[in-house]
């Protein structure tokens, strides 16, 4: 089988898109978001909503930041690391400021999930990186076929 190909966006496209996240991230984290409460639990049941939301908005944040990195020269281990602490970091940075808002509130637990789903990024990416072959893509005309042989 063949290793799937994606592009590697030029760098500041792809900072763009972290930067993307990190503000959508920051925006719901210090405005109450319009309908905020009136979910109660999340898929199956098993977690809050907001559990849920947290663990996704810093799983995509790592993988942002993961895609952002993919053309460094650091070792895969370094890379990791460093999106790990960068997501877990921004994550305790919001926490800190909510501390300081009236209407939010400050909470380690939240601090802990956002790191789960930063760590679970991390690992994903990984693991399928270890199928992707990236390759450099300047102009919309240079985009290929996603599977090679």
């Amino acid at each position: 089988m063949g290793r799937v190909r994606l592009p590697l966006v030029p760098q500041w496209l792809r900072l763009g898109g972290v930067s993307a996240v990190a503000a959508t991230i920051l925006y719901f984290s210090v405005f109450t978001p319009p309908g905020s409460g009136a979910i109660r639990t999340g898929p199956l049941g098993v977690f809050p909503y907001s559990t849920w939301l947290h663990a996704l908005a810093y799983f995509g944040l790592a993988v942002a930041l993961a895609y952002a990195l993919e053309d460094r020269p650091w070792r895969n281990r370094t890379v990791l690391a460093v999106v790990f602490l960068v997501a877990v970091g921004y994550g305790g940075g919001i926490e800190l400021l909510q501390s300081t808002l009236d209407a939010r509130t400050a909470d380690f637990g939240d601090l802990l999930v956002n790191a789960v789903g930063a760590a679970v990024a991390a690992v994903v990416w990984r693991v399928a990186t270890r199928q992707v072959r990236f390759y450099r893509a300047r102009r919309l005309g240079e985009l290929e076929v996603p599977i090679s042989e």
